[in-house]
């Protein structure tokens, strides 16, 4: 009986000390990869979103001055490079001249070597 109460007493033996540990310390090296591959995936995104914004911001610059070709933004840290093609017509065709009042406006955005190209139709209507 007093033999079976000091054995209640012992505690932790050594190589339960260390599975408390591994097991420990497995978790932690797993919660680290997941935050860093969560900080991975947001800088990209991050990027991406400023080259969609740059992109947008490239046909309704085209919109309000057909003259503009290429132009610069700053997104968050990031410089976009936004260059444009395409030139919607000065004044709307005559109705019935078989013209399109339309014209597609190509914009790509670019940050180093991430690009996005977005396509839009721009059209000049009579008023």
């Amino acid at each position: 009986m007093i033999l079976s109460k000091l054995k209640m007493n012992d505690g932790f033996t050594l190589i339960e000390g260390l599975v408390a540990v591994l097991i420990t310390t497995i978790i932690a090296v797993i919660v680290a990869g997941m935050i860093t591959n969560f900080a991975l995936f947001t800088a990209k995104d991050t990027v991406f979103t400023c080259l969609v914004q740059g992109a947008t911001s490239g046909i309704e610059s085209k919109r309000a001055n057909p003259n503009t070709n290429s132009m610069q933004i700053q997104c968050g840290n990031h410089t976009v490079n936004i260059v444009m093609s395409g030139t919607p017509p000065a004044s709307p065709p005559a109705i019935g001249s078989g013209q399109s009042a339309c014209v597609e406006i190509v914009s790509t955005a670019s940050i180093g070597t991430n690009t996005k190209v977005l396509r839009d139709l721009v059209c000049t209507l009579p008023q």
